[in-house]
């Protein structure tokens, strides 16, 4: 969905992603949400954590973990055994977040 608003000299455009859960009618509402905890290599019990926030994460803790996973600068997760289970955990994310059927458009 876009919105555009405009006020006095200043105008702002928002583009907001449907959820690829929705069926039906689709409300969208904008809004910044900030996480106290951002994913790192170095954190102890980072899959645990991961887990427990599996359904919750905010974009920037998805996109911490991509960058942890995929940014050749990034530290990197250590042993290999623990970046593969961390690299399964982000498929799982991934295919919730983005499956592969998408709902119908509402016309």
């Amino acid at each position: 969905r876009t919105h555009t608003h405009t006020h006095a000299h200043t105008q702002s455009h928002f583009v907001t992603t449907v959820s690829p859960h929705a069926k039906e009618k689709r409300l969208a509402y904008n809004g910044w949400w900030h996480s106290d905890w951002v994913p790192s290599a170095a954190d102890e019990g980072l899959e645990e954590r991961l887990e427990s926030l599996q359904p919750h994460l905010t974009h920037a803790q998805v996109l911490a973990l991509q960058d942890m996973l995929d940014d050749p600068w990034a530290p990197r997760i250590q042993p290999p055994e623990r970046h593969e289970r961390i690299e399964r955990f982000r498929q799982t994310i991934m295919e919730q977040l983005y499956p592969p059927s998408r709902s119908q458009p509402i016309c």
